[in-house]
């Protein structure tokens, strides 16, 4: 059964679970199983973690890329009958959940480098395409190619932006998100303890209020690779506020709903993307974005097909996080 969709809201599913790494049958598994846990929520997406499909090991994905990476199909088609994707693609069917599966995309070129990106399956369980990170952190130079272009999602009367971890480091990216008319922007991300912990409770808030956006991360947990990931998924307000978080070091799903008048209102208040003196600073280019658009069901009504992606160009620049 479809989620409940209130016009002008769209909420949102953290699916903060642990990886197994290099199992990319087990990893899709736990995906697919959260799916009814997010539809029983009240949630119309279910996000997960980055490179969540594989785990987070760049290293090992450069070793090896054809065994940590996934072939979807073309985008607008559904994963055929006992591929890897199919039964995530049906769960997302089964309950009306758009899914964003953090994952390792062969590339389309032969030989070429994987994508780190964000898979979109919809309510349909059709593939929609992805959005590959724009911004490769330090040691994912080597083994991923980087993308070239953003990706909004559209259901609800809600516009949604895509990033991945370290995208949220760049102000320009949220900033793009905002001028294109997204009301949040997620981040898919894998974020470590260490040295570069403190910014991921610096980059969020920040992109939030600047751009009076919403901005959600959901966050990889547990240990890969020599590493621990705390997790801490969380969703701040346009005003910057946190309003939803899941727990450190725990497998977790957190719920949050965003809302089209809630960002109108903050901006009544908040005016920077209006006061932003353009004629000293200048105007950004807007990059090239995909939107994938679906207009909310009939429960009346059969299923329809889903439409097809428009791609555009309207948007400013392009962040991301650390470590990931």
């Amino acid at each position: 059964m479809s989620p409940t969709i209130a016009l002008g809201s769209l909420t949102i599913a953290l699916g903060q679970a642990e990886s197994v790494p290099g199992d990319l049958a087990a990893n899709l598994a736990t995906a697919a199983r959260l799916v009814p846990e997010a539809a029983a929520r009240g949630a119309r997406v279910l996000a997960l973690p980055e490179l969540f499909a594989c785990g987070y090991d760049p290293a090992a994905v450069l070793a090896d890329p054809a065994g940590w990476s996934l072939t979807p199909p073309p985008a607008g088609t559904a994963p055929p009958p006992g591929s890897p994707l199919a039964p995530l693609a049906a769960a997302a069917a089964t309950h009306g959940v758009w899914v964003l599966l953090g994952c390792s995309v062969r590339g389309e070129e032969p030989g070429g480098r994987p994508y780190n990106a964000v898979l979109v399956i919809d309510p349909y369980g059709t593939v929609r395409g992805h959005y590959a990170k724009t911004h490769l952190w330090q040691e994912e130079r080597a083994p991923f190619a980087p993308g070239d272009r953003l990706m909004v999602i559209e259901d609800g009367g809600v516009t949604l932006g895509l990033g991945i971890c370290y995208d949220a480091g760049f102000p320009e990216l949220t900033r793009a998100y905002a001028r294109a008319g997204a009301h949040a922007v997620l981040f898919c991300s894998a974020f470590a303890t260490g040295p570069t912990e403190y910014r991921y409770g610096v980059y969020h808030p920040a992109r939030a209020v600047e751009n009076t956006v919403s901005t959600l991360v959901v966050n990889a947990v547990g240990d890969l690779a020599g590493e621990h990931y705390f997790g801490r998924s969380g969703v701040w307000n346009p005003e910057g506020r946190q309003v939803a978080g899941c727990p450190d070091d725990i497998s977790a799903l957190c719920v949050a709903t965003v809302s089209a008048a809630e960002t109108a209102a903050v901006r009544q208040g908040l005016s920077y993307l209006t006061d932003l003196r353009t004629d000293l600073l200048g105007t950004a280019p807007a990059p090239p974005l995909t939107r994938l658009t679906l207009a909310a069901p009939d429960p009346a009504a059969p299923a329809a097909a889903p439409t097809d992606p428009v791609t555009t160009s309207g948007a400013t620049h392009a962040p991301r996080l650390s470590r990931g």
